[in-house]
């Protein structure tokens, strides 16, 4: 459901630079090492991106869902394999159909970092922020009422059936926090959070360091295995494979495509999970007609991406849906792939014949969107569109994308979650990924996939909004990308499911 910066985001393990997308299987990365999981250590990681902050409904990369995963642990977590989920805060959850509702039974004992304990009244409040929120907050408008029979349950009432609600209740957005900020105001626990997850936060800041201590009054007493957690951003990326290679970095994650061959068989590479995506703003000249939108469509270079920034880490697209998820389906339409007559023939018919020059706008911490860009520019200027290229510190560009204050956005998407309903709450949440087009076809998709337990009508669904992407052509699908990172041997218990959002309490350094 969210980004992915791999360009991520949303994201995020052991082949050879070389290796071809299609050689990878359908499933997670295996854990890594094997042995009796050793306590202690720092486990030092490498990312290129900016974290987004401890306020749930803003984070949009996956760097940011992974380090607020670590603090404010949510009901349930996804397995590695990224076909099911597990038990997190929660112990065991129930369907009612006839209700309809879901209820969560907490584990006994759960405390917050701080000592307090956690109880389902932790729960109902923190469902009352996620639902405010104004990003995400629209996924949770299906349910109704929270009640707490007792501290340890807690049954979310819907107003319609939704067999998918704990999928949503394993994003980051839904992690658990205590009631009334534990007793401070909003801005101070987001300047300093807790959660009852299996790390505290001893320093932090968006773009530098970031160090996690272990929670010792987490739920699990054998994990993290490891004492802290050190994350530094590093945005030079020949940087990151130096210090992977010299020992000073145990995890780089989301290795650009571009560098990858530089960690040899250090790089782990999940099968194919994450879109890339160009965005039109559909508000506004020329991207208001859809015909303009179309040709833009057909004088990408859709062979050229997947061949080249990309090369052996992608192929081209299937539709906007992130692939590798249960419940996925294919568009019934073809897919739009390069005639540069036909967008020629569809640009003068439009009602912008000769459109003034646009901008386009992406992440410049990321070397593969930089050529990405290159090439969009020069296809455009094949047709008489003029592009004038943008590249964007991560918070920067997410304050553009998200404000629709851009002609175009080049990032890339994926899931976090096991359903494909979850790609489909990250378009919800990003006005149709950045494009501004309207989102009630869209929220009626997404009541009427989860209102129903038939695989055959979900794909239905699915089909049905692939089918309409293509139609309207309002975000375009480049190309379909693995999630690539890189760690060193010492490291253990290090899995992630296709789209790479992995925790960190099961990794453990040997000796």
């Amino acid at each position: 459901m969210k980004t992915f910066r791999i360009v991520a985001v949303v994201a995020v393990l052991a082949l050879a630079g070389s290796a071809c997308g299609s050689d990878a299987d359908d499933g997670g990365a295996e854990a890594t090492g094997a042995g009796t999981p050793q306590r202690g250590g720092t486990l030092r990681v490498a990312r290129s991106e900016s974290f987004d902050g401890w306020v749930l409904d803003s984070a949009a990369a996956y760097a940011s869902y992974q380090t607020q995963y670590a603090v404010i642990e949510t009901l349930v977590r996804s397995t590695p394999d990224g076909q099911s989920l597990e038990a997190g805060l929660a112990e065991s959850w129930e369907y009612d159909p006839e209700g309809p509702s879901w209820t969560f039974v907490l584990r006994d004992g759960l405390v917050f970092s701080d000592g307090t304990p956690l109880t389902a009244t932790d729960v109902a409040w923190s469902e009352g922020i996620w639902a405010e929120g104004p990003n995400f907050g629209a996924v949770y408008a299906g349910i109704r009422k929270v009640r707490t029979p007792d501290d340890r349950t807690v049954v979310f009432e819907l107003y319609d059936p939704d067999t998918t609600l704990p999928v949503v209740l394993s994003w980051s957005a839904s992690g658990v926090m205590p009631e009334d900020f534990g007793g401070r105001t909003e801005d101070e626990y987001y300047e300093q959070p807790i959660g009852a997850g299996a790390f505290t936060v001893e320093e932090w800041s968006p773009g530098g360091r970031i160090v996690l201590r272990r929670n010792d009054r987490y739920y699990d007493p054998e994990r993290p295995y490891v004492d802290e957690v050190v994350i530094d951003v590093i945005t030079d990326p020949n940087e990151r494979a130096v210090q992977l290679q010299s020992g000073q970095v145990d995890i780089a994650e989301y290795v650009s495509p571009v560098t990858a061959a530089q960690y040899g068989d250090t790089l782990v590479a999940l099968p194919e999970s994450q879109v890339e995506h160009l965005s039109l703003n559909t508000t506004r000249a020329p991207f208001d007609d859809v015909d303009v939108r179309r040709a833009v469509a057909s004088a990408i270079d859709y062979a050229g991406i997947a061949g080249g920034p990309f090369a052996g880490y992608s192929s081209p697209p299937q539709g906007i849906i992130a692939p590798n998820l249960p419940n996925w389906a294919p568009p019934s339409v073809p897919a739009f792939a390069q005639d540069i007559e036909e967008a020629k023939r569809l640009l003068g018919g439009s009602k912008y014949p000769d459109p003034d020059t646009v901008e386009l706008v992406y992440d410049s911490g990321l070397p593969g969107d930089h050529l990405v860009a290159q090439i969009v520019q020069s296809n455009l200027a094949e047709i008489g569109i003029d592009v004038e290229l943008t590249g964007l510190e991560t918070g920067a560009f997410l304050d553009r994308a998200f404000g629709l204050d851009a002609d175009m956005v080049l990032w890339s998407y994926g899931a976090i979650s096991p359903d494909v309903i979850d790609p489909v709450g990250w378009i919800l949440g990003t006005s149709w990924l950045f494009t501004g087009w309207e989102t009630d076809t869209l929220l009626d998709q997404w009541f009427a996939y989860t209102a129903t337990d038939s695989a055959e009508e979900k794909q239905a669904i699915i089909t049905e909004i692939q089918d309409e992407a293509i139609e309207n052509a309002q975000a375009i699908s480049l190309t379909e990308l693995q999630v690539l990172h890189a760690a060193r041997e010492p490291v253990r218990g290090f899995a992630s499911p296709p789209w790479g959002v992995y925790y960190y309490d099961p990794i453990w350094l040997a000796s």
